[in-house]
């Protein structure tokens, strides 16, 4: 069975199946698609195994979690993060060849594939056997819908004069609009007029010049503006909230995977010429580094320095290089 994202939202009750496929994009929207599916599953017993599907992710390791038979856990959730641009065979393979245990529920969440996936073996199986919710970019009424529950969600006042303005200023995008509310959360501010007047306030350099020196590849600026941020503490997640949600455009666009991720026209240029000199291989890493370093931020994990990790994480993308090569480097 497949739904597309807005079906999924006018679900009354989610069926119970082995496992669910979130397909496509934008992250963020994939994200509430799982947490929704989570808190249908999730009960005080359920114990929640995630797994990161990339280089060095190992089947054994997942089909041994499959295998366990634990006495005390009745219900498990195993959650497969895929950063790689495609599902691994060995993986695709294994699932259509496997019984899944009635006690194991499985979440998979995959970028958008391109449109010959649609045609593949895994695909059709995956569709008659499993659920699918495919998600894509909102537009028109979907979009304002989303914006005025999140606004409700998270209690912030606005006018129809602000909400046409964040709508404008984020040109309908949800991923940037996801992030202007996900600041608000930060900075702990509960009205969109105040916000539009902290962001008139005169700071040397925002998130967003961050942002574009990256995309620039001006490492030096790059590293200096990340120094400045640091110094008038800026939120370090936020930070590496927009530096990932780069990382996946660019990857995106690099492998040709469609529909492609919203780029302003003015910066199409920009991005083409990234995806271009791109290394898919290296994007990866960058990608499992910024799981990596949101684990350890929220977590408090593997206590590691966050802002030395965020230079490496802009280097490596600016230079084109892994990060294991910085590491190396001071190591």
């Amino acid at each position: 069975m497949k739904i597309s994202y807005k079906e999924f939202l006018d679900l009354q009750t989610i069926p119970e199946v082995s496992l669910y496929l979130i397909l496509g994009g934008p992250y963020h929207l994939q994200n509430e698609v799982q947490h929704r599916i989570e808190r249908v599953l999730n009960d005080d017993d359920t114990n929640i195994k995630n797994f990161i599907v990339d280089s060095d992710f190992s089947i054994d390791s997942f089909k041994n979690e499959l295998e366990l038979m634990p006495l005390f856990e009745p219900k498990r959730l195993i959650i497969l993060n895929i950063v790689s641009n495609s599902m691994p065979k060995n993986l695709s393979d294994m699932i259509m060849n496997f019984d899944i245990p009635k006690d194991i529920s499985i979440i998979i969440k995959l970028d958008t594939q391109t449109a010959s996936f649609k045609k593949t073996k895994t695909f059709e199986y995956f569709l008659k056997s499993y659920f699918i919710i495919e998600v894509l970019e909102l537009k028109g009424i979907m979009l304002k819908n989303w914006v005025k529950q999140k606004f409700i969600k998270n209690k912030i006042k606005y006018s129809d004069e602000f909400f046409e303005r964040l709508l404008e200023k984020n040109e309908g995008n949800t991923s940037a609009i996801s992030q202007e509310l996900y600041k608000m959360s930060l900075l702990n501010i509960s009205d969109i007029n105040t916000y539009f007047d902290y962001l008139q306030k005169e700071y040397k350099f925002s998130e967003y010049d961050l942002i574009n020196s990256l995309l620039e590849t001006d490492l030096q600026k790059s590293i200096k503006i990340l120094k400045y941020l640091k110094s008038v503490k800026a939120p370090e997640v936020y930070i590496l909230f927009l530096l990932n949600m780069e990382i996946k455009k660019i990857y995106s666009l690099a492998g040709g995977l469609s529909p492609s991720p919203y780029i302003p026209n003015y910066k199409k240029n920009i991005y083409g010429r990234l995806a271009n000199n791109a290394n898919s291989q290296i994007l990866e890493s960058l990608m499992e580094l910024c799981y990596f370093i949101d684990k350890s931020i929220k977590t408090g994990a593997n206590n590691i320095n966050i802002w030395h990790q965020l230079e490496i994480l802009i280097s490596s993308f600016i230079l084109n290089k892994s990060p294991k090569y910085f590491l190396n480097i001071n190591n």
